[in-house]
């Protein structure tokens, strides 16, 4: 979890070096291999978040039977615009691939 102070600034996102990519496209061509790709939509929203986290209604968001004009949403998932969701969404996807049994380990 981020810390104020300390690394809240900083955010992580997964990259990838194209030079890999473009290598592993070749080699499939040159072999007659499919190459597939898959584009996760609702990727960050899977993710559970690793701290508790509330965020104020979203403008034009109304609740019936307002008592008071302040509102807070408490965050069950990671949610886009939030700096630890692509983190979050990365160890899901970690977990579930060595859950299946996969060597997978992130490059350093």
């Amino acid at each position: 979890m981020q810390k104020w102070g300390i690394d809240f600034w900083e955010t992580y996102s997964l990259v990838v070096n194209w030079i890999t990519v473009r290598t592993l496209m070749a080699i499939a061509a040159i072999h007659d291999l499919p190459n597939l790709s898959i584009d996760f939509v609702l990727a960050f929203p899977q993710a559970e978040l690793d701290a508790i986290v509330y965020m104020e209604l979203p403008i034009g968001m109304d609740v019936q039977h307002r008592v008071t004009k302040d509102y807070l949403l408490r965050l069950n998932k990671s949610i886009y615009g939030l700096k630890q969701s692509s983190l979050n969404w990365f160890n899901l996807l970690s977990k579930a691939l060595q859950k299946k049994g996969r060597d997978f380990r992130p490059s350093k």
